[in-house]
């Protein structure tokens, strides 16, 4: 009778736990391990996108950026964050094409060096810099303050891969007005 109810309650817990991914996914939220698509989409966030689908893909509940100081939140950007430890997650700002229109994302870049991300080619955060080039090909370098990126521009898509002590750091992509420091 004790081994029934105990497998009653595992098929109990582990339906939960399914409904529970199945709605967090529904509603989105910040992957353990993101994919940076080169030139596409970093944790499944796409140039151009709207605020409801990044809301869709990341989750309905980001922190605003509201600092003045720097043109950095002049218009939207949106800051998702793991929820434990230190502060790291995604950074999506946004911008619109034209007065009144609606903002689309104009850049999307990793807030701190998030352990386990990696490029859909492979290249991991915490690879030595020279992996880069195992996969890429030469970027254009740009020294921003505390750390530089290696770029490479297809059209008006600006792809990012922030380094620093050596190290890949980060990834991030961009167009327009954007600048590569983010």
């Amino acid at each position: 009778m004790v081994a029934l109810l105990l497998a009653l309650a595992l098929v109990g817990s582990h339906h939960s736990h399914a409904q529970q991914a199945r709605a967090s996914h529904a509603t989105g939220h910040l992957p353990t391990i993101g994919v940076f698509v080169p030139g596409v989409s970093l944790a499944g966030v796409k140039l151009g996108m709207s605020q409801v689908q990044v809301a869709q893909v990341l989750g309905k509940n980001p922190v605003l950026c509201t600092v003045k100081i720097t043109d950095l939140c002049k218009e939207p950007v949106y800051l998702y964050e793991y929820t434990h430890g230190e502060p790291l997650g995604v950074a999506v700002k946004f911008h619109a094409p034209k007065p009144k229109a609606t903002p689309v994302v104009s850049a999307v870049f990793m807030l701190g060096t998030i352990a386990g991300w990696k490029t859909k080619d492979g290249l991991k955060i915490g690879d030595p810099v020279s992996n880069i080039y195992n996969f890429y090909s030469t970027p254009i370098t740009t020294n921003c303050i505390g750390f530089s990126a290696f770029s490479a521009k297809s059209g008006k898509v600006v792809t990012s891969f922030y380094t620093a002590d050596g190290i890949v750091s980060g990834f991030a992509l961009s167009q327009p007005p954007e600048g590569i420091c983010e």
